[in-house]
């Protein structure tokens, strides 16, 4: 997927105004940061002649001051030197990059943001997500967000160090490293269960685990009081093993808690983790997607997440422990930071590029002397028909309509989107086929 970051979007709209000079300082600025030295400055239109520069704006794009920007209060040719405003928060080292802009680079961030906002549906982000798995109850089970040092939704037992691989993974883009010392380590999540009801009722707990020595890795089911359900252990073969409990909950149990153990002195993986005690008909869809979805696949082989996808059958109903695969449109990303990226590349980025000299024109209208006003009025005329003549010629094609086949719809409130299962589903909830 091609991706451009928010520097490049702020030099291709400037560049087409004819406001981007990029230069680099030649010297160090004064000890009160107020200066910056270029003899560069010099080879710039007008730049030989005093206040040439004078209200425009310095943008930092490297060393201590990166992302600063000031206004300029004076340019002395002489020496090369601008002074700002306002101070920076360091004084000005030699060899840093900065740009000048007669326009302040803020208004051309936000012009940005805002075309990547209204474009959106227009030059949409393709979504494809597999978080999702059938009656799956734990939350961040494929391991996908680490925060810090620890995995949300998850706490330890046995003061393992845990962190997120990337290298060794078995689905999606990370999996979970445990690395025990000292004593057994364990990354545990407890369910919300109902006892009265859920007694006696099956409970299935999964997980992929990778490990490198026999018996030092396993999946367990803790009831509480000490009292635990385990797989055996990994037999040690150097790959990825899928283990598997389906056992009925004791009259017994104060808890249902995943535990995933690694032995003490070893590390081990675990990826693709889930745990399922009632069918689920409601799944909360990821905030990303926006649009849609508009085709909804599950896993046809328990056994090889990366395989094929195909459709529920109509008027058909998933499978447990399969990971549904979800595909619609979601907003192009609206970075914040010059090294930030949206999901786009050309031809894309220069309808992007087009709206948003529409929105900047509209915005120096707004807050310009009348005499500029007829003039900032054409321009943003002349670019929204640019944007929308790009638009035709080179947006992307929209997926096509939705197609449930009488097996799920969507539905949303204030707190989010929602996929809904629409058949019953206690007969099919042990279904594990391969």
């Amino acid at each position: 997927m091609a991706t451009t970051t928010r520097a490049t979007l702020r030099q291709r709209l400037s560049e087409a105004i004819g406001d981007y000079h990029s230069v680099t300082s030649t010297s160090a600025g004064n000890s009160a940061a107020t200066t910056i030295i270029s003899t560069t400055l010099l080879d710039l239109p007008g730049g030989g002649d005093d206040d040439a520069f004078e209200g425009w704006y310095v943008m930092v794009t490297s060393g201590n001051n990166d992302a600063e920007i000031r206004r300029i209060s004076s340019y002395i040719a002489n020496d090369s030197t601008v002074t700002v405003g306002r101070a920076f928060s360091n004084a000005t080292d030699t060899d840093v990059t900065f740009e000048v802009h007669r326009y302040d680079p803020t208004h051309k961030h936000n012009a940005i943001s805002r075309a990547i906002e209204e474009l959106s549906k227009h030059v949409p982000q393709m979504i494809r997500d597999e978080t999702i798995i059938v009656d799956n109850l734990t939350s961040n089970g494929d391991f996908e967000t680490f925060v810090g040092d620890t995995f949300t939704n998850w706490s330890t037992s046995g003061s393992p160090t845990v962190s997120q691989e990337t290298s060794i993974i078995k689905h999606g883009d990370g999996s979970a490293k445990v690395v025990a010392s000292g004593a057994a380590g364990q990354m545990t999540q407890s369910m919300t269960v109902n006892f009265n009801q859920a007694t006696n009722r099956q409970v299935t707990f999964e997980a992929w685990v990778y490990a490198t020595a026999a018996d030092t890795a396993r999946i367990r089911i803790l009831w509480g009081s000490s009292s635990y359900e385990s797989h055996s252990y990994h037999d040690g073969a150097d790959e990825w093993q899928l283990q598997s409990i389906s056992i009925s909950i004791p009259s017994t149990a104060t808890e249902v808690t995943a535990v995933l153990e690694v032995a003490d002195g070893y590390t081990a993986y675990f990826d693709n983790s889930w745990l399922a005690i009632d069918p689920l008909y409601k799944y909360t869809l990821p905030t990303s997607l926006t649009f849609g979805p508009h085709y909804v696949t599950q896993q046809v082989d328990r056994f090889n997440p990366n395989g094929a996808y195909h459709p529920i059958q109509q008027n058909g109903v998933p499978m447990r422990g399969r990971i549904l695969r979800i595909e619609g449109l979601g907003m192009l990303s609206r970075p914040t930071t010059d090294s930030g990226t949206i999901e786009a590349g050309e031809p894309q980025i220069s309808i992007i590029i087009a709206y948003a000299l529409m929105f900047f024109n509209r915005l120096l209208l707004a807050n310009s002397a009348q005499q500029q006003r007829e003039r900032f009025s054409q321009d943003m005329q002349m670019w929204g028909q640019e944007a929308r003549s790009l638009m035709q010629e080179v947006a992307r094609p929209k997926l096509g309509a939705k197609r449930s086949d009488g097996t799920w719809h969507v539905e949303e409130d204030n707190d989010g989107r929602y996929l809904i299962f629409d058949r019953n589903r206690y007969s099919a909830t042990t279904a594990s086929a391969r």
